[in-house]
Formats: structure tokens, sequence, C-alpha cells
């Protein structure tokens, strides 16, 4: 039992082993995919980031060839206009574009573009513009528009400006929607001062600072730490492009990466944000089916165990009983051979004498007249014939004959025997139910199991004075044949049953006790087994059960 336990044990700690290295691994990859998906996204921005700032480069370049041509040429109409600055509105159905020339006061003299927002106030700008002869490009912005303004210098004399207007959400949208892969995982920017320039999920939030908070700010923010870590630089986020992990304000673990894009002398922060669980939830996904079937294991091999358990503990019952009836049938053959050779020098030595002593008391009897001493006579004359009867049977009980072992049906030798009894008044008041099923022939002797059947059936009738009822069944199993005699006579007390077969045992006024002994020692001998259950008071089933053996 104690060796089960360690065995159940162990097993219980492997499971939890496994459970436990299932959990750990899964969390390891987590991380580990996170980080990696983490490097990816930082990929991302820095690539984005500096595709925006080469667009702006080139519109840079563009913005200072147009100038130059302008200076060259004189631009009478739109139409003049519109050939010069071709190359840089070609886009215009993506990223919408104002393409303004000024004159050196400010006046607007031509104008072509698909932006209608209202722009920056025009003679502010060419005051600004004037500085930049020759060669230079002015750029600013605020939280909606971008403008670029080339000067137009002839002989470096300031002679006006060629001004492009464009949306920022257009800039950012035509880079960054391309980054969004999960259902929220996000791309956004923002300035340097902390003004949002463009977030897709969060469109009505473009334009607030994080610096000048007002109550929408906070609908789905509680708070902008990191978001201002990452403009002042300060711990982790001090770096110039960063990636990592943290928790977003509304208690969700994220992770982050950001580069920087210069828009002109302002500096634009692009950042990817996904959550973490949502990065993972593919490996959870598959990890959890693993873990599943790492339990589904643990359990059929617990069950098989556990199984394989109760089969041994069975097995060992069984031969442990199995051993016991052996040695008990030992121990009541070696009784028996050891009562044999008593009762043969019993029946010799009695039988001689009682035979005299019957003989004179026969011919006392015939003599005596007066009848006080004739009652008496014929009294020592009935019990000695009970002691002679008695000397028979002990010894038909020490020279048992050899059995002649032929071929039989077990069913006919049932009916044969009940028809030895029944004319017994015993048998009158019971009912017999004959239970019979198709049966395999056995070799056997004939005479002598039915010596045994018909033992059995008296018995079952002395046990019911009363009447009742007597079933008697017969099957195959297995290799064998089993012939049961039930009654529901006064049934044998527990604490006798390990009697019944013993010699001389009886519970009957006239028995002998050596009827049950008898059919015992028979059985044996034709290779087969009696056995007998009971319950006092609710009666008793006998149980033959012989080899099985094929007609001749």
């Amino acid at each position: 039992m104690k060796s089960y336990k360690m065995i159940i044990g162990t097993l219980a700690v492997i499971i939890l082993s496994l459970v436990t290295l299932s959990i750990f691994f899964e969390r390891t990859l987590q991380r580990e995919m996170a980080e990696q998906f983490n490097k990816q996204q930082l990929l991302l921005a820095n690539a984005q980031a500096s595709n925006i700032q080469e667009y702006l480069g080139r519109m840079k370049e563009e913005m200072l060839h147009i100038a130059q041509s302008v200076s060259l040429l004189n631009i009478r109409n739109d139409a003049d206009l519109k050939f010069i600055t071709e190359g840089v509105v070609k886009d215009s159905s993506i990223i919408k574009k104002q393409v303004e020339f000024l004159d050196r006061r400010g006046e607007i003299l031509f104008s072509r573009g698909n932006v209608h927002a209202e722009g920056p106030d025009a003679k502010k700008i060419i005051e600004r513009a004037k500085g930049l002869c020759p060669g230079d490009v002015l750029i600013q912005q605020d939280t909606k528009m971008l403008t670029m303004i080339a000067p137009v210098c002839r002989l470096d004399s300031f002679t006006g400006a060629v001004m492009i207007t464009m949306y920022i959400q257009d800039i950012a949208k035509t880079f960054l929607s391309s980054l969004k892969s999960e259902a929220q995982e996000h791309a956004w920017v923002m300035d340097e001062k902390g003004s949002l320039l463009y977030h897709p999920a969060q469109p009505d939030m473009i334009g607030k600072n994080l610096h000048k908070t007002d109550a929408s700010c906070f609908q789905c923010h509680k708070s902008f730490e990191v978001e201002k870590k990452i403009i002042e630089g300060r711990g982790d986020y001090c770096s110039g492009d960063y990636y990592g992990r943290y928790i977003s304000p509304t208690g969700e673990d994220k992770i982050l990466a950001y580069s920087s894009a210069m828009a002109g002398d302002t500096r634009w922060i692009v950042a990817v944000s996904a959550p973490y669980s949502e990065v993972t939830q593919s490996l959870r996904r598959s990890m959890k089916f693993y873990t599943w079937i790492i339990i589904l294991i643990a359990m059929t091999t617990s069950g098989v165990f556990a199984w394989l358990i109760v089969a041994n503990q069975k097995r060992q019952q069984a031969e442990e009983r199995e051993k016991h009836e052996k040695e008990l049938e030992m121990m009541h053959s070696e009784k028996l051979a050891s009562l044999e050779r008593l009762t043969s020098g019993i029946a010799s030595e009695i039988g001689n004498p009682l035979t005299s002593v019957s003989s004179f008391v026969q011919i006392l009897t015939g003599m005596e007249e007066d009848e006080f001493k004739r009652e008496t006579l014929e009294t020592t004359s009935f019990h000695v014939n009970r002691i002679s009867d008695i000397l028979k049977q002990l010894s038909s009980f020490s020279k048992m004959t050899p059995s002649e072992l032929k071929p039989c049906k077990t069913n006919s030798v049932i009916e044969d025997s009940l028809s030895l009894i029944q004319y017994d008044k015993r048998v009158q008041g019971v009912t017999v139910v004959r239970d019979f099923q198709p049966v395999p022939a056995i070799t056997t002797d004939r005479n002598q199991l039915s010596q045994v059947m018909v033992n059995i059936i008296l018995n079952a009738v002395d046990a019911m004075p009363n009447g009742g009822t007597l079933t008697i069944r017969s099957r195959a199993k297995d290799d064998s044949v089993v012939i049961e005699f039930e009654d529901t006579g006064v049934g044998i007390a527990e604490e006798e049953l390990g009697r019944v077969f013993d010699p001389f045992y009886t519970t009957k006024e006239q028995g002998t006790g050596l009827g049950l002994a008898v059919s015992h020692s028979i059985i044996q001998k034709l290779k087969g087994r009696l056995t007998v259950e009971s319950e006092f008071s609710k009666g008793s089933r006998f149980v033959i059960t012989l080899p099985q053996g094929e007609a001749r």
C-alpha cells in the first residue's frame, strides 16, 4: 500500500511539474514573442519616420526647384503655374495640397490645389521669407496644417514666394495607416510640444495638447505621464528611439516603440503601440491547447495507472483467495484421508462384535415371552441396527469406489436425480424450478455425480420442512459447467459455514454428518469444486463446478 501511495505521489508531482513547466514556458515565450514584435514595431516606426522625413525633404527640394524656375520665368497666368508645379501636386488625391504664388507684398497672384481650409497669414509669412534669399525654405506648422515657403529671388533680390500647404493628417495617414495589424494596435504622431497631430482611433483629440488637458482628454486616458516622459526624454525614454512595455493609463499592459522625424525645426514623434495581451493572443491560444493536451494525457495516464492498481489489487486478492481455498481443500483432504483410515479400523473392529450382539438380541427377542423384556430387546435391536447403518456408511466412506468417467449430459443427470426422489414424502411440499441452459457434455462418473445431487436435494428439502422453492440452474461458464441448487429454507449461520463439509457435522437430529463430506470428496475426485453460500433464515445455495468434456 505504501508503494502505491509513493507511486501516486510521484505521478502527482510529475503532473504538477508538467503543468508548472507549461505555464513557465508559456510566459517565457510570451515575453520573447512580445520582445520580437516590439523590435519589429521599432523597425516600422523608424522606417515610417524616415519615410515621412524623406518625403518632406523631397517636397523642400521641389519647392526650391519651383522657386528657381519662377525666378527665371515670367509667370503670367495659372497655366504657367500649373506647368511648373505639376510634379508637386501629382499625388494630391492622397495628400491634399494648395500651391500659391505670392508677390513681394504677400498678395496671392496665382493659386491651385484642393486644400480649402484657411492657411497661414500670407503677409506675415512673406516678411519671414525675405530673409531666406537665396535658396532656403521656411517650414512652419500648426496642429493641422504644414506650410512650406520658398523665396523667389532675382539677383539676390526678393521678388516674391512660392507657398505650399498640406494637411498633416494626410501625410501621417499615408505613411502610418498600414501599421495597423491588430484590433487595438495604433500608430500615432505628436510633436515635441505635446500636441497630438494624428491618431486613427481618437480623431477628436487631434490638436489638443497634453499639457493643456480638459475633461474630454480623460475619457480614454487616466494620465499622460508616458507621453510626457517621451517628450521630456526622462527615464527609459531618454534615447532617440525606444521600444519596451508600459502600463497604459487604462491599466492595460502595452508594448510601445517610437521614433522621430524632423519637420523643419519641429520634431515629430512617431509612436506604435499595441496591447501585450493582443500580441501574445495566438501564442496563449496555442499554449492553452497544448496545456489541455498535457492535462488530458496526465488524466488518461492517471486513469490507466489507477485502473492498473485496482486490477493488480483484485488479482492479488483473487490469488490470495485461491491460495486460501487450496489450503482449506488440502486441509480438508488430509482430514478426510485421516478419517478414512480411522473409519476403516473402526468399521472392522466394531463390526464383528456388533454382528454377534445383533444375532444374540434377535435370538433373545424370539425366546422372550415377557412383553416388557421383549420391548426392551426390540429397542436394543433398533439401536444396534442404527449403529450398524452408521458403520456401513463409515465403511463406504473409507472404501469409496473408483470413478468410471464417461461422457454424459449434465441436464439429463439432474433430471435422473430428481426422478429418484420424486415420490419421497419430504419432497411433496417443495416446488422445484428448473432453469436449465444448453451446456456442453462433461466427462464424469454419472452415478457418483447423481449421488451428490440427490444428497444436496434431500438436504435442501430437509431445510424446508414447511415447504418452499428449490431452484436448480445449469449453465456454461468459461471452460466449466456450473450447477446451482438454491433453496428458500432455514439457511446456515455464518459462523457454521466453514464446517459444512466436515465429517460428522450436522444440524439434523437424525443426521450422521457424512453426506456433504462424502459429496465434497466425490466432487474433488471428479476434478471439480463444491461450494456453499447461505444466509440464515433466507436459504442456501450449493454450487457444483465441473470441467467440460467432449462426448465420444
